[in-house]
């Protein structure tokens, strides 16, 4: 009954507001009934299916009137039924305090951000209890629909900023300001803005499943649009298992790899967390086609006796474009599977059924036999049985990569019928012989599982790599070639650097190495690596297990590990805080102001900042170098690294900013600033980690010890440590954890973060978790 309610509600705002047609879909798999009226009494007259669409023409209590794309008219269940208005202009405004913004439509999806009293979002789409809006900033997002309404536009016509509806009450300085940064503590850097990427026009992003389009590659990162299956993308770039792409909207993002497929003339890429592969399907003969019938790839053709049909895309279930008569002359562009995509005479684009076409009858020549004269064909137009099966071009292949092993990554390369020549590795470039097929060359940038970018010509397979890893020949039957890739550590060596140790690791390949500490000593493991000629330095041991390297250092010492250009660094430090280097990172800034309390008065962006000035000093008087992000009320990116491409996420370069910034200057630890809001009642500390990172073991233990004493300096609630995937926290190479102190928007925390002696007290419990970081065991 509350998504029936919650669907009677939907519906009487939209009606509320006049504008063109909505479109409906069903919001289940399972499709919807349409039925004669508007009730379960009435006839089913016809469905729905999940991926079809229908035009709302009005309502009837819980039911929506609609026409079908047939033309047909019926009644769906509104309380099964989503709402699409992307295209159109719809508005809604928020009618509470502070409201998030969700990635999905739940309860328990995570937050993304938040709008607030009064701040106007366009509405993208409704399901019961549920709206889709957009910032504009292009952030997508849920929110609760009970706290929003549908309004006309913004006042003017024009967008509103968020926290636009009433500016929130000046915060009056509290009696003692933090001191402030000398000189030098913003490092004076620059880097080398982001160029606009350039999509490859070879190429087409096919959405196999609805998705998100992301700001990073990451599903946690800022949702900036929807696609859905049939949609056709730009390629961009790939990584780690996602795929950049530009959308029908122009805009760009990520994508999950596994709900699109990359198509490439005919190859077919498919990325995914778990590996890539690279197909060509082998061609398939159409029905009442000889073995050897010439292929249709492109250029000329004509329809078949049978007639064909042209569809908007690859599909049968897709929308009917026009019906082809018998003989009509077209060209083919493409080819994807049993599908070709044509253009008529007319200039029309679609596709249709490859199978259903013929190429076109050229003239016979001078003196030239007739058809039932010619060599190897009787006259009833059968191939002789010596006729020429498949050619070069017709054959399949597969290129695959997996992990075999954690640090293992297997190769395959299946080629039926083909000779596969032996892989040769060539510094960073892998080759694999073998027939293709292909014309051309045809390049697919991948950055992923120590793979840069493959390519493929009629020669054979390419791979550009990271590393430079023991390549070894595991099976090599007919046809089909299986190659695994390690890292190799070949050589250990101690250096030293003031008071710190270095245990140095030379290391071909690609691979993330662990470190611990354990009864006495740090083990530093590098998984699925094998042990080259490195000789193990005086009481350091180095062997080769089953899984990998296993090197063991006895020490007592606080540890982080470092990358160097040619590997990695083990690094030991002595105790206390001198010496050490430090970034803080006061989140938000400029015009960026995070959390926004009207109850309260609060603006996040100044909180942090008191706090971290406040920190900043009492890590300089124990003799640590401290950095910060920002020492004043600007975003940490200049203005000509947030510009230099339009219609990339300023947020999204910002945060890349921060951590490009740590991982330059080699700090030892980096630490993020923030203050919560959420509900009016919610309240207490906490702080995030991310465990999969090069010093995620390190990152879990720091964030326990500040946690620790903030709750006990503060006596706030202590609402836990958590493993988490926020930007700074995953792409920051040091150990690394986000700190939100307390909820500002809580009647009884808010006020409390404005005061000089919580921010001090809060500044010198993370000072004291600090020390006991690096502190000997």
């Amino acid at each position: 009954m509350k998504r029936v309610a919650a669907a009677a509600f939907v519906w009487v705002l939209l009606s509320s507001v006049p504008a063109e047609a909505a479109t409906l879909r069903p919001l289940d798999q399972d499709g919807l009934n349409v039925r004669s009226g508007p009730g379960t009494e009435y006839a089913i007259i016809g469905g729905l299916g999940y991926d079809q669409w229908a035009t709302v023409l009005g309502r009837e209590g819980d039911w929506y009137r609609v026409r079908l794309q047939s033309g047909a008219e019926g009644w769906v269940a509104a309380w099964f039924s989503r709402v699409l208005l992307e295209d159109e202009f719809r508005y809604a405004v928020v009618e509470t305090d502070i409201l998030n913004v969700r990635r999905e439509p739940g309860l328990d999806a995570p937050v993304l951000t938040r709008v607030y009293q009064g701040q106007y979002v366009r509405l993208l789409e409704m399901i019961p209890e549920w709206w889709r809006i957009q910032l504009d900033d292009g952030t997508e997002g849920w929110v609760f629909a009970q706290y929003v309404r549908q309004a006309a536009g913004p006042p003017g016509g024009q967008p509103v900023e968020p926290g636009a509806g009433e500016a929130p009450a000046p915060v009056t300085p509290p009696a003692s300001q933090p001191p402030a940064a000398p000189p030098g503590t913003v490092p004076d850097v620059s880097f080398p803005p982001p160029s606009e990427p350039v999509p490859d026009p070879a190429k087409v992003v096919s959405v196999v499943q609805e998705t998100g389009i992301y700001a990073g590659p990451n599903s946690e990162a800022r949702r900036t649009d929807t696609v859905r299956p049939g949609e056709r993308l730009r390629l961009l770039d790939a990584r780690d298992g996602w795929v950049r792409v530009a959308s029908p909207q122009d805009r760009w993002g990520w994508v999950p790899g596994e709900l699109v497929q990359v198509v490439d003339g005919p190859l077919r890429i498919q990325v995914a967390e778990s590996g890539w592969s690279v197909e060509k399907p082998a061609a398939q003969q159409p029905a009442g086609r000889q073995p050897g019938a010439a292929e249709i790839v492109a250029g000329d053709a004509v329809v078949g006796p049978r007639g064909a049909t042209l569809h908007l895309i690859p599909a049968t279930a897709a929308r009917v474009l026009a019906e082809l008569s018998p003989g009509e002359p077209l060209e083919v562009l493409d080819r994807d599977g049993q599908w070709v995509k044509v253009r008529l005479s007319s200039g029309q684009v679609g596709w249709t059924r490859g199978a259903l076409l013929e190429q076109p009858p050229a003239p016979p020549a001078d003196g030239a036999p007739d058809d039932g004269e010619r060599e190897g064909v009787d006259a009833g137009g059968a191939a002789d049985e010596g006729a020429a099966g498949p050619g070069e071009e017709d054959r399949g292949f597969a290129v695959r990569m997996r992990q075999g092993a954690p640090g293992v990554y297997v190769l395959e390369v299946t080629a039926p019928g083909r000779s596969l020549g032996a892989p040769r590795l060539e510094g960073r470039t892998l080759r694999v012989p073998f027939s293709t097929g292909l014309d051309g060359e045809r390049a697919m940038p991948l950055n992923q599982m120590g793979v840069a970018r493959a390519v493929l010509t009629r020669d054979g397979l390419t791979l550009t790599l990271t590393g430079e890893p023991r390549v070894a020949v595991e099976s090599a039957l007919d046809g089909t070639l299986l190659v695994t890739l390690r890292p190799a550590v070949t050589e250990i060596r101690r250096e030293g650097v003031g008071d710190n140790g270095v245990l140095r690791f030379t290391v071909r390949g690609t691979v993330q190495p662990r470190a611990r500490a354990e009864a006495g000593q740090i083990i530093v493991e590098f998984p699925g690596a094998v042990l080259g000629t490195a000789q193990a330095p005086a009481g350091v041991q180095a062997v080769e297990t089953a899984t990998g390297v296993r090197v063991v250092l006895p020490s007592n010492r606080p540890f982080a590990l470092k990358p160097w250009e040619g590997g990695y660094d083990l690094v030991t430090y002595g105790s206390g805080l001198a010496g050490k280097v430090i970034m803080l990172d006061p989140g938000h800034g400029g015009d960026d102001g995070g959390a926004v309390s009207r109850a309260t008065g609060v603006v996040e962006k100044a909180v942090n900042l008191q706090v971290a000035l406040r920190l900043r000093a009492l890590l300089a008087e124990k003799g640590a170098t401290v950095y910060m992000t920002r020492a004043d009320d600007r975003r940490a990116a200049p203005d000509e690294f947030l510009r230099s491409v339009d219609g990339e996420p300023w947020d999204q370069l910002d945060l890349q900013y921060r951590t490009m910034l740590a991982n330059h200057l080699g700090v030892d630890l980096f630490l993020s600033i923030h203050h919560n809001s959420g509900e009016t009642l919610s309240q207490g500390t906490e702080v995030y980690y991310t465990s999969w990172t090069l010093n995620g073991g390190r990152s879990r233990e720091l964030a326990s010890l500040v946690q620790q004493e903030l709750v006990r300096a503060l006596g706030t609630r202590d609402r836990g440590v958590f493993d988490d995937t926020f930007f700074v926290t995953r792409n920051t190479l040091a150990p690394a954890v986000l700190v939100e102190l307390a909820f500002i928007n809580n009647p009884a925390e808010g006020p409390r973060t404005v005061d000089p002696a919580f921010q001090e007290a809060a500044a010198q419990a993370i000072v004291r978790a600090l020390e006991r970081f690096y502190a000997e065991r």
